[in-house]
Parts: C-alpha cells; structure tokens; sequence
C-alpha cells in the first residue's frame, strides 16, 4: 500500500525536478534512436534501373544478438525477381564494414524454402457485408497453394476476441478448414491480434512475415494500439502486411499504411471481396521471392545504437540500407569521457538532493 503520510512540498518538488533534469539529459540520445526506428519506410518495390539489379530489404531482427538476421528480395531491370543468386553475389556491410555471413537462404535452392507465416483474418460482425467473410475464404485457400512447400502457417482470428484457431502447421487442409469455419460476428481487435500473431513468430528463424487483413477500424482492442504494435514489430524485425477490405470511410487505411511501411512491408487494400484472391496470391509470391541471411556482429556489446546494414547484389549499382537499433545502454564515444562524468556527478548531487531537502524542511 502507498504511504498515507504527505511529503514536504520541498521534497516533492526536488523529487520531481530530478526525473525532469535527468530526462533532459538523456531523452536526446534516445530519441535519436526511436526517430530513426519510428520513421516509415516506403517497403513497396519500386522499378529497377535501367540495367541493374534492385535489392530490397524487407526485415531485420537482433534478436539472437551478436548474430543480426536480415530478409530481402531481389528484383531484376525488368522488375521480375531473382530467385537463384547465391550467398557470394552479395555484399553485406555493418557501418561500412563488410561482414561474414554465416547462414544464406535463397528462393531457389537444391530444395524449395520454407516460409513460416501467421495469417491474421477478421470474422467481425461486419464481414458479413457483401460476403467478405467469402471472399477471405477463397482468398485464403488461393494463397495457401502458392506459397513454396513446406512452409508453415499459423492463424489467428479476431472480432470481440482474439484467439489462435490454428498453430503453426505444415497441412494446408488443416488451415483452409480452420478458416472455412469462421462466423462473422463481434467487435474489431486489430492490433491485439496482429500482436499476438508478433509473439507467435518471436523466436521463428528464417523467412517470416505476418499478412493482417481488416474491413474497419479497431474499436475494441485492450492490450494495443498502432504505436504499440510497430515498436513491437521492429523489435523482431517483423514485415507487416496489411490488406484493408472495403471503402476508405470503413477502413482506417492511414494506419494501416504506417504499420506497413514502418516494418518495410506493403499496404495492400481491397474494394470488394473479388480483389482479395489476386492481392493474396502476390503476397504469397512474393514472400516466395524472399531471401534470408545472417551474419554476426564485429561489435558485440549491446551499446543502445543503431547500426546501419547495407546488402549489394554483384550487378547492382547501389546497395538496399536499412538500420538495426542494438538495444543497451549507450556507450560514451573516447572523447567525452570528461562530459560523461559530469553527467555522472550532476546525477548523484540529484539522487541525494530530496533527502537532502526533507531534512532541511523538518528542521525547522
């Protein structure tokens, strides 16, 4: 229980000066670093030069840190992709530094790649309108046949709740039935479900990505919000799909864009429940065209910076760049050690400050 008894008003107004001062202090640093991870990134592949090979990022992940795993694609001039390249094509760099690579994935291999998935479907009430809870159907069974075999997909359905209908599975029947199955009915918990599909896909390795798909807006989720949900996807370097059904004035197709874009995937919006099979069907082609490498850190202490990546395809001109934020505490360049220590300083006189404060009220 909190004390009943008041503090001196000296006291409590050192004790709030201290987190003010100290925030002064830090913020800029760390905002740097959010401005750098919260600023969109137009995902959507552009046409290639005349001439040259386009490369894409599409996902970066620190999560088994010091080893930083990065997905992208590879678009030839005539904007097709490249399927075939191989791990000595590229050219991957760490703030200018070429790195090893240690594991490579590419589209077409000796085998067929897998991609792991979580399809996150809407089945509220207003899905019965104009039969989208139909067209999500065909759309769905559609997508499952070109995705590349063996990959594994996982559903998570909302309305005024949000549950797992199915666990990552590799039998697509299983899938299309779990979908066939849903009702429209309920509320709208978007970004609840999309940050459940984002815990499910956590501590998957290789090609992942999460296709959300809503006809209206969020209007009742608990646990998130737009914010909440593209922090926690840039955390696991997670591409977000996003598919709006319906008109402009059903969908909130502004925030759909922005969690697209800020985890380097694609706005996808649908008028009506016949354009989904196609919208579905390029996804899947697209998560098909996807490559996958991982490579490891020079710098392995967890500092709180952000590291820029560049990937270079051997015919391309310019190299795709996207940055990882390290999470850590920020470690002082060698020429501010003096200022760093008076930061130091200026925080231990405030930590003794409001004690130092009380006594002085109290005895008087």
């Amino acid at each position: 229980m909190r004390p009943t008894g008041r503090r001196p008003l000296m006291s409590r107004k050192a004790a709030i000066a201290g987190p003010i001062l100290l925030a002064s202090l830090i913020l800029p640093t760390a905002a740097a670093g959010a401005r750098s991870q919260d600023e969109p990134s137009d995902a959507r592949p552009q046409a290639s030069s005349a001439g040259e090979t386009e490369v894409i990022i599409t996902g970066a992940s620190q999560q088994a840190f010091p080893k930083i795993a990065v997905q992208f694609e590879v678009k030839k001039p005539d904007g097709s992709y490249l399927l075939d390249a191989r791990r000595e094509d590229f050219r991957v760099t760490e703030e200018g530094n070429e790195v090893k690579v240690l594991e490579f994935q590419a589209p077409q291999t000796r085998e067929t790649v897998p991609t792991t998935v979580v399809l996150v479907v809407d089945h509220s009430g207003s899905m019965q309108n104009e039969d989208r809870i139909g067209g999500l159907k065909r759309a769905v069974a559609s997508f499952l046949e070109k995705l590349p075999a063996g990959s594994r997909v996982a559903v998570v359905g909302f309305s005024s709740r949000v549950e797992t209908l199915c666990p990552f599975t590799t039998d697509r029947a299983e899938v299309r039935n779990v979908v066939d199955e849903l009702e429209p009915d309920g509320a709208t918990r978007f970004y609840d479900a999309v940050l459940e599909a984002l815990d499910m896909l956590g501590e998957e390795q290789g090609r992942r990505a999460i296709l959300a798909l809503t006809d209206g807006e969020d209007t009742a989720s608990q646990m998130g919000n737009l914010a909440m949900t593209i922090a926690a996807a840039k955390r696991v370097g997670m591409p977000v799909y996003t598919l709006g059904l319906g008109s402009e004035r059903e969908i909130a197709s502004n925030d759909l864009k922005r969690l697209a874009t800020s985890t380097r995937a694609q706005y996808y919006r649908a008028r009506d429940a016949d354009q989904l099979k196609a919208i579905y069907e390029e996804i899947a082609t697209r998560l098909g065209a996807s490559y996958s490498l991982v490579y490891e850190s020079d710098r392995r202490l967890p500092d709180g910076t952000l590291r820029p990546v560049s990937i270079a395809h051997a015919t391309s001109k310019k190299a795709a760049e996207t940055a990882v934020f390290i999470p850590g505490m920020v470690v002082p360049a060698p020429g501010w050690s003096p200022l760093f220590l008076a930061i130091l300083a200026v925080l231990a006189v405030m930590a003794v400050l409001p004690s130092w404060a009380a006594r002085r009220v109290a005895s008087r």
